[in-house]
């Protein structure tokens, strides 16, 4: 073997000796960064978890329709079911629908299937109704409170929702 090759050699093997120091310390330097505390999150989703079990034993009124309110004479709602379906009236037709829950606030609705009346009276129903549909179907996000319920699509509320009160017992 020449010299050159013996060289080369040695060159390859420090080399290897290097990234082989160099990797170890790198793992070391990791494992000496904080790790993320996860407990936080892990609560947040439980108590969404807790949150929409209430909001699936409620009817939800539509209160508004990208800010304005329904067509009178139109009594729009919806209703969650199980984990995975809603049902409702758009204010002529009533409808079920799937839907998905991702993370502590995201949703997504797909697959309305709705019955097909005619709705003539009153004017405009047919269109909101149309609308409602399209809504719900752009909703990405929701935002609960204790007597309120607003779907969102990217970021701006396009349906609220109120529950019906019940005349309070003399």
């Amino acid at each position: 073997m020449n010299r050159t090759t013996q060289n080369h050699r040695g060159h390859a093997l420090l080399l290897a000796v290097l990234l082989t120091g160099t990797a170890g310390c790198a793992d070391k330097s990791l494992e000496r960064q904080p790790r993320v505390d996860t407990r936080p999150m892990v609560s947040e989703i439980r108590q969404a978890e807790l949150d929409w079990a209430w909001i699936a034993a409620q009817q939800w009124n539509l209160s508004s329709i990208e800010g304005a309110p329904p067509i009178k004479g139109t009594e729009p709602w919806i209703r969650f079911r199980e984990h995975t379906w809603l049902e409702g009236d758009a204010g002529c037709n009533r409808f079920t629908a799937s839907y998905d829950r991702k993370a502590e606030a995201g949703l997504s609705i797909a697959q309305i299937i709705t019955t097909r009346m005619f709705c003539a009276q009153p004017d405009g129903a047919m269109q909101q109704e149309a609308r409602m549909y399209h809504l719900l179907q752009q909703a990405d996000a929701y935002h609960a409170e204790p007597e309120r319920l607003d779907l969102l699509s990217d970021g701006a509320i396009v349906l609220s929702f109120t529950i019906e009160q019940s005349p309070e017992a003399p």
